[in-house]
């Protein structure tokens, strides 16, 4: 039975989509692009004309690539802690950063079930986003 479930994991890396913010107060539009991977997910947006790109990891999971191979292969897949809890930080071009919080809808990290976020620009603007 492993061996037909490892297939399925690797399906969920280079799943991709998008996610669509809006800054508090002005109203401005924020397309965040997002590709899930199999430890983490890689976020990508622009605002104004500063590109970001980052990463977004569980926020409190034990799980993992890494303990996946391991010697606790079930105990790692099928006994994992995990969260829909995410935290992100995206580097700007410019010099600005992103700092966000995201509750993915499936409570297993699969971003394209969907989810609501905020990420904290480092000029102070908050950016709420739903996907």
């Amino acid at each position: 039975m492993r061996f037909y479930l490892m297939p399925a994991l690797f399906v969920v890396a280079g799943c991709a989509g998008e996610m669509t913010g809006q800054i508090r107060g002005t109203g401005e539009r924020v397309v965040f692009a997002y590709e899930q991977g199999l430890d983490s997910d890689t976020y990508r947006a622009t605002i104004g004309s500063e590109n970001f790109a980052g990463k977004a990891v569980m926020d409190g999971s034990t799980s993992g690539v890494g303990t996946a191979f391991g010697a606790g292969f079930d105990a790692t897949i099928f006994g994992a802690t995990t969260t829909n809890k995410f935290v992100a930080v995206l580097l700007g071009d410019k010099g600005s950063s992103l700092n966000c919080q995201m509750r993915y809808a499936d409570s297993s990290g699969f971003t394209t079930s969907g989810g609501v976020g905020i990420c904290q620009h480092s000029d102070g603007r908050v950016i709420d986003v739903v996907w």
